[in-house]
Protein backbone atom coordinates (compact mmCIF):
# COMPACT_ATOMS: atom_id res chain seq x y z
CA UNK A 1 0.00 0.00 0.00
CA UNK A 2 2.98 2.56 1.26
CA UNK A 3 4.83 1.39 -2.53
CA UNK A 4 1.16 2.44 -4.58
CA UNK A 5 0.60 5.85 -2.54
CA UNK A 6 4.28 6.34 -3.22
CA UNK A 7 3.75 5.77 -6.80
CA UNK A 8 6.81 3.69 -6.89
CA UNK A 9 5.26 0.07 -6.77
CA UNK A 10 5.36 -1.79 -10.33
CA UNK A 11 2.56 -3.97 -11.06
CA UNK A 12 4.30 -7.17 -11.65
CA UNK A 13 5.68 -7.04 -7.75
CA UNK A 14 2.67 -5.95 -6.46
CA UNK A 15 0.89 -8.75 -8.45
CA UNK A 16 3.33 -10.97 -7.73
CA UNK A 17 3.76 -9.86 -3.78
CA UNK A 18 0.05 -10.18 -2.86
CA UNK A 19 -0.83 -13.21 -5.14
CA UNK A 20 1.76 -15.58 -5.02
CA UNK A 21 3.65 -14.36 -1.66
CA UNK A 22 6.62 -13.36 -3.29
CA UNK A 23 9.36 -12.31 -1.18
CA UNK A 24 11.80 -10.87 -3.60
CA UNK A 25 8.58 -8.97 -5.21
CA UNK A 26 8.03 -7.56 -1.53
CA UNK A 27 11.95 -6.73 -1.37
CA UNK A 28 12.14 -5.11 -4.38
CA UNK A 29 8.64 -2.87 -3.64
CA UNK A 30 10.25 -2.13 -0.20
CA UNK A 31 13.62 -0.82 -1.80
CA UNK A 32 11.33 1.13 -4.23
CA UNK A 33 9.97 3.01 -0.94
CA UNK A 34 13.90 4.01 0.33
CA UNK A 35 14.30 0.27 2.30
CA UNK A 36 15.21 0.66 6.08
CA UNK A 37 13.74 3.02 8.31
CA UNK A 38 12.47 5.31 5.49
CA UNK A 39 10.24 2.20 4.25
CA UNK A 40 9.00 1.09 7.83
CA UNK A 41 8.11 4.63 8.41
CA UNK A 42 5.98 4.89 4.82
CA UNK A 43 4.24 1.55 5.56
CA UNK A 44 3.15 2.44 9.12
CA UNK A 45 2.07 5.54 7.72
CA UNK A 46 -0.45 3.11 5.41
CA UNK A 47 -0.94 0.98 8.47
CA UNK A 48 -2.11 3.74 10.32
CA UNK A 49 -4.70 5.60 8.18
CA UNK A 50 -6.30 2.00 7.70
CA UNK A 51 -6.87 2.23 11.38
CA UNK A 52 -4.19 0.15 13.53
CA UNK A 53 -2.70 3.05 15.60
CA UNK A 54 -0.24 0.90 17.59
CA UNK A 55 1.97 -1.04 15.10
CA UNK A 56 5.54 -0.33 14.36
CA UNK A 57 6.72 -2.13 10.79
CA UNK A 58 9.92 -2.97 11.22
CA UNK A 59 12.70 -1.23 10.17
CA UNK A 60 15.53 -4.00 10.07
CA UNK A 61 16.48 -7.33 9.82
CA UNK A 62 16.15 -8.90 13.20
CA UNK A 63 17.00 -12.49 10.98
CA UNK A 64 19.46 -12.67 8.14
CA UNK A 65 17.87 -14.30 5.01
CA UNK A 66 14.31 -12.84 5.94
CA UNK A 67 12.49 -9.63 5.23
CA UNK A 68 12.69 -6.60 7.86
CA UNK A 69 8.71 -6.00 7.37
CA UNK A 70 7.89 -9.88 7.96
CA UNK A 71 9.98 -9.60 11.68
CA UNK A 72 7.05 -6.90 12.81
CA UNK A 73 5.48 -7.27 16.38
CA UNK A 74 2.01 -7.18 15.10
CA UNK A 75 -1.18 -7.78 17.66
CA UNK A 76 -3.98 -9.94 16.52
CA UNK A 77 -6.72 -6.93 16.58
CA UNK A 78 -4.67 -4.69 15.43
CA UNK A 79 -4.44 -6.80 12.24
CA UNK A 80 -8.38 -7.23 12.39
CA UNK A 81 -8.61 -2.83 12.41
CA UNK A 82 -5.80 -2.75 9.46
CA UNK A 83 -8.15 -5.32 7.39
CA UNK A 84 -11.30 -4.07 8.27
CA UNK A 85 -9.96 -0.35 7.14
CA UNK A 86 -8.09 -1.48 4.31
CA UNK A 87 -11.10 -0.19 2.25
CA UNK A 88 -11.21 3.40 3.27
CA UNK A 89 -8.01 4.56 1.13
CA UNK A 90 -7.00 4.13 -2.53
CA UNK A 91 -4.13 2.21 -2.23
CA UNK A 92 -5.79 -0.48 0.59
CA UNK A 93 -8.51 -0.88 -1.94
CA UNK A 94 -5.90 -2.17 -4.65
CA UNK A 95 -4.47 -4.59 -2.35
CA UNK A 96 -7.63 -6.10 -1.10
CA UNK A 97 -8.40 -6.39 -5.02
CA UNK A 98 -5.20 -8.62 -5.65
CA UNK A 99 -6.01 -10.44 -2.37
CA UNK A 100 -9.06 -11.62 -4.70
CA UNK A 101 -6.49 -13.63 -6.40
CA UNK A 102 -4.42 -15.65 -3.88
CA UNK A 103 -2.43 -18.66 -5.44
CA UNK A 104 -4.88 -21.83 -5.57
CA UNK A 105 -1.68 -23.54 -3.17
CA UNK A 106 -2.19 -20.73 -0.63
CA UNK A 107 -6.12 -20.81 -0.57
CA UNK A 108 -6.31 -22.62 3.15
CA UNK A 109 -7.82 -20.60 5.98
CA UNK A 110 -9.84 -18.01 4.99
CA UNK A 111 -9.55 -19.43 1.31
CA UNK A 112 -11.15 -22.47 1.65
CA UNK A 113 -14.39 -21.75 3.68
CA UNK A 114 -16.75 -21.56 0.75
CA UNK A 115 -17.57 -17.78 1.31
CA UNK A 116 -16.12 -15.17 -0.47
CA UNK A 117 -12.54 -13.74 0.48
CA UNK A 118 -10.15 -11.43 0.02
CA UNK A 119 -7.15 -12.55 2.30
CA UNK A 120 -3.06 -12.54 2.51
CA UNK A 121 -0.97 -15.26 4.53
CA UNK A 122 2.43 -14.88 6.05
CA UNK A 123 4.60 -17.93 7.25
CA UNK A 124 8.12 -18.27 8.40
CA UNK A 125 10.28 -19.43 11.11
CA UNK A 126 10.51 -18.15 14.86
CA UNK A 127 7.54 -17.08 16.38
CA UNK A 128 10.11 -14.43 18.05
CA UNK A 129 11.07 -11.74 16.04
CA UNK A 130 14.24 -12.41 14.93
CA UNK A 131 14.48 -15.64 16.36
CA UNK A 132 14.25 -19.60 15.15
CA UNK A 133 11.82 -20.30 17.73
CA UNK A 134 9.30 -23.03 16.16
CA UNK A 135 6.83 -21.97 13.02
CA UNK A 136 4.80 -19.43 12.94
CA UNK A 137 1.78 -18.73 10.16
CA UNK A 138 -0.82 -15.73 9.96
CA UNK A 139 -3.73 -15.08 7.74
CA UNK A 140 -5.66 -11.76 7.89
CA UNK A 141 -8.34 -10.78 5.50
CA UNK A 142 -12.07 -10.18 4.89
CA UNK A 143 -14.80 -12.91 4.57
CA UNK A 144 -18.22 -12.21 3.55
CA UNK A 145 -21.11 -13.82 6.37
CA UNK A 146 -24.81 -13.38 5.62
CA UNK A 147 -23.49 -10.80 2.50
CA UNK A 148 -21.32 -8.63 5.01
CA UNK A 149 -18.19 -7.87 4.74
CA UNK A 150 -16.46 -9.67 8.63
CA UNK A 151 -12.46 -8.36 9.07
CA UNK A 152 -10.33 -11.38 10.38
CA UNK A 153 -6.85 -12.14 11.73
CA UNK A 154 -5.88 -15.44 13.11
CA UNK A 155 -2.44 -16.99 14.26
CA UNK A 156 -1.06 -20.18 15.08
CA UNK A 157 2.12 -21.67 15.81
CA UNK A 158 2.81 -25.18 14.64
CA UNK A 159 6.09 -27.56 13.85
CA UNK A 160 5.65 -26.67 10.39
CA UNK A 161 4.00 -24.89 7.45
CA UNK A 162 1.35 -27.77 6.65
CA UNK A 163 0.18 -27.82 10.24
CA UNK A 164 -0.30 -23.79 10.66
CA UNK A 165 -2.09 -23.87 7.59
CA UNK A 166 -4.59 -27.04 8.37
CA UNK A 167 -4.91 -24.95 11.44
CA UNK A 168 -5.27 -21.45 10.02
CA UNK A 169 -8.17 -23.27 8.49
CA UNK A 170 -9.87 -25.33 10.90
CA UNK A 171 -9.80 -21.57 12.26
CA UNK A 172 -11.35 -19.78 9.64
CA UNK A 173 -13.98 -22.76 9.03
CA UNK A 174 -15.31 -22.36 12.66
CA UNK A 175 -15.44 -18.33 12.56
CA UNK A 176 -17.35 -18.60 9.66
CA UNK A 177 -19.47 -21.28 10.96
CA UNK A 178 -20.08 -19.61 14.31
CA UNK A 179 -19.54 -15.92 13.81
CA UNK A 180 -23.08 -13.93 14.05
CA UNK A 181 -22.63 -11.37 11.39
CA UNK A 182 -26.58 -10.38 10.98
CA UNK A 183 -25.86 -6.74 13.35
CA UNK A 184 -22.22 -5.95 11.31
CA UNK A 185 -22.15 -3.17 8.59
CA UNK A 186 -23.04 -3.84 4.79
CA UNK A 187 -19.97 -2.03 3.74
CA UNK A 188 -16.61 -0.56 5.65
CA UNK A 189 -17.32 2.35 8.37
CA UNK A 190 -14.66 4.86 7.25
Amino acid sequence: MAAISAGVARRKDLVQAITLSDNAAAERLWEALGGGSVAAEAATAQVREAGDARTEIQARRLRPGFTAFGQTQWGLADQARFAAGMSCGNAGRQVRALMNDVAEGQRWGLGSTGNAAQFKAGWGPGVSPGQGDGWLDRQLGIVMVDDRPIAVAMITTAADHPSGARSLTTIARWVVAHINAKRAPRTAQC
